[in-house]
């Protein structure tokens, strides 16, 4: 099975590194607009580097891992879509809206096996706390509080603070993987959102702090804030459900807590971690991702959720911008 690469960024090079621990596959050749950098994992690599994704397409790959930046999707999807390549698309799918409007047919051809990449959802800690809830340890979930603190780190590129080219700040950047985390937890589509904004950092364009309450289709309610702040912090980012008959507290890279009555059971990867890496779901993700295709099923993350997420992500903006609580419409 052969693919191909759309962008080494920090999200490229470990969706590489994920594939390249697989047998049998072969990255055929990539792009990157960064030529100086694309020479050099060209060399490195032995890898060909592609100034025209045209040029790459004639190779016919198996699939393509999209990991461009945000503005730049569009397009290569659609072509993507006309030659009929499988896609494993990094998040968000697209900027807007209005780009999934121009998208959305063509991503959502039956013959394809497109995925998005909301790695989080791999995790061993959320994996296992989605079968704590299928199984009614805490019985009925009523209420998820999502926590994200994280930095700006000084080597995160410059794009992601102009709002044209990201499509927006800590939302599109982290608290989309939030998102996805609890929806997929809630086992429900998010009803109606209402958000509100500020920013710590004032000479950007795009928020960093950002505060929203969700309720589900199914009753659950949540409360997601996320941060990125421009100086060093104490990073967290923990979930917490609750439910009729105890909760749940996880802590991403480390574990989770299950409390019920007066019992706490503690399920702790953090050896899991020391051993794999912190970045291991890219890996699990890549596994999961080849098996469904070798298989032709339908990926565990799907296009649709890619969809949805763009969706959720316009109702927010759309929240902040006329202060109102926003129903979402699929």
């Amino acid at each position: 099975m052969k693919y191909g690469l759309l962008g080494i960024g920090q999200a490229g090079l470990r969706h590489y590194e994920a594939f390249k621990k697989i047998k049998g596959l072969k990255l055929i050749g990539f792009t990157e607009n960064d030529v100086t950098k694309a020479k050099k994992f060209e060399s490195k690599n032995n890898i060909k580097f592609f100034n025209d994704l045209k040029e790459l397409l004639k190779l016919r790959p198996n699939f393509i891992i999209i990991a461009l930046p945000h503005f730049l999707r569009e397009k290569p999807i659609l072509e993507c879509c006309k030659s009929n390549i499988n896609l494993l698309i990094e998040k968000p799918l697209v900027l807007n809206r209005n780009e999934l409007k121009h998208i959305k047919k063509s991503v959502s051809k039956k013959s394809l096996t497109h995925s998005i990449s909301f790695v989080h959802r791999y995790r061993r800690e959320v994996l296992k706390s989605y079968n704590l809830i299928k199984n009614k340890k805490i019985g009925q979930v009523k209420f998820i509080s999502e926590t994200m603190i994280s930095q700006k780190h000084f080597s995160l590129p410059k794009w992601i603070d102009v709002k044209k080219f990201s499509g927006g700040g800590v939302l599109l950047y982290n608290a989309i993987h939030s998102l996805d985390k609890i929806t997929y937890l809630a086992k429900s589509k998010i009803h109606e959102v209402f958000a509100k904004k500020t920013n710590i950092n004032s000479k950007i364009d795009v928020e960093d702090v950002i505060s929203i309450s969700i309720k589900f289709k199914n009753g659950i309610s949540a409360q997601l804030i996320a941060t990125f702040v421009p100086y060093a912090t104490t990073p967290k980012w923990e979930t917490k459900i609750f439910g009729t008959l105890g909760q749940i507290d996880i802590n991403i890279r480390k574990g989770l807590e299950l409390r019920i009555k007066n019992k706490i059971k503690t399920y702790d990867y953090s050896k899991y971690y020391q051993k794999n890496g912190l970045n291991n779901n890219f890996y699990t993700q890549a596994k999961s991702y080849i098996d469904a295709l070798k298989r032709g099923t339908k990926p565990f993350i799907s296009i649709q959720d890619g969809i949805n997420s763009v969706l959720i992500v316009d109702a927010i903006y759309e929240s902040i911008k006329k202060n109102k609580l926003i129903k979402i419409k699929y």
